[in-house]
């Protein structure tokens, strides 16, 4: 199975999305799993030190008082597209924050199949604003356990 998870930011996002990582291997050993985060967050140190590799792309929280940062989040939405077509995933995982726009909508449009996985008990709006693109959504880690023992997306 080949997956590429979404998480940036806090450590809120990342963790979990690692979480999933580890357990897909842990069931599916050859699996190949990749992220998708930015070089500011956490993630360029959290994600390489648990072994999986991290692709970056450009992506800002909505402010639209801060016209440059939306010009480079619309310009992470290619970076995500390039990334996706090139790996050829069987699903994109995305864990919540503003990464998971421009992964989840791009995977959505190439017709690869997509999850959210929300952690927090209120969803953010990331997960709000793409849960009608998501093949399905996770909440908690048992549920995202559960689900991933018993999906086929190979």
């Amino acid at each position: 199975m080949k997956v590429i998870i979404a998480a940036a930011g806090t450590a809120g996002h990342i963790n979990p999305g690692l979480s999933i990582a580890n357990k897909i291997k842990e069931e599916q050993p050859n699996s190949e799993i990749i992220f998708i985060g930015t070089n500011r967050g956490l993630e360029k140190d959290l994600v390489p030190r648990a072994g999986y590799e991290l692709k970056t792309i450009d992506a800002y929280g909505l402010n639209f008082k801060k016209p440059i940062q939306l010009l480079k989040t619309l310009k992470g939405f290619g970076e995500a597209k390039k990334i996706i077509k090139e790996f050829r995933p069987d699903v994109v995982i995305g864990t919540g924050g503003y990464i998971c726009g421009a992964a989840i909508t791009m995977a959505n449009k190439l017709g690869i199949p997509t999850l959210l996985h929300e952690s927090n008990a209120f969803p953010g709006k990331a997960v709000k604003m793409l849960s009608k693109k998501a093949d399905c959504i996770l909440v908690g880690f048992e549920d995202a356990k559960k689900r991933l023992e018993n999906a086929n997306y190979s």
